[in-house]
């Protein structure tokens, strides 16, 4: 099922949250409002695809993996650039599809979007998204998957409760 104009609404503002732009805006492939908006474009036609598969239980680690790596080579951003806002973006598409019963098989295979919040509370050694390839960002979500009591994307309510501490709401 394609997603709504409502749900692409509310996915470009959380992609404008992510604050990816600022990050891309300093990788030297970067053609200005230009690249952001194919970035920002392909990143929601990737998520249609894999929101569709999530929707029919075909979604596996592999194809996240995979659409990020394609959304890199597609846009001419890092892999770390390309997994912050698709997984961001993943994950709330998740809690407000299946927002009172959860499906334990979809939480097991989305991946933790990764940030400095996230590299922080890793205790990770400090590195941009810029620099971050596949075969380091597989590593940190395994270090996330080990690190957590339930799943890669319960890890990032770290980031999630930091947010809202800091409007003072919990």
């Amino acid at each position: 099922m394609p997603l709504t104009v409502q749900q692409k609404s509310v996915y470009h503002i959380i992609f404008n949250a992510t604050m990816i732009a600022r990050s891309i805006s300093k990788n030297p492939n970067y053609n200005g409002t230009q690249s952001i908006n194919k970035f920002r474009q392909s990143t929601i036609e990737t998520i249609e695809k894999l929101a569709e598969s999530m929707s029919k239980g075909t979604l596996t680690d592999n194809m996240i993996t995979d659409s990020i790596e394609d959304l890199k080579k597609k846009t001419k951003v890092s892999f770390g650039q390309a997994q912050k806002p698709l997984n961001v973006i993943l994950k709330y598409h998740y809690y407000l599809t299946y927002p009172k019963k959860r499906v334990r098989a979809i939480e097991q295979l989305l991946h933790c979007p990764i940030d400095s919040v996230v590299l922080k509370s890793l205790k990770y050694r400090a590195t941009s998204l810029a620099k971050i390839k596949k075969k380091e960002y597989l590593k940190i979500q395994k270090m996330i998957e080990n690190d957590s009591p339930t799943t890669k994307i319960a890890f990032d309510s770290v980031w999630d409760n930091q947010h809202l501490n800091g409007y003072s709401v919990t």
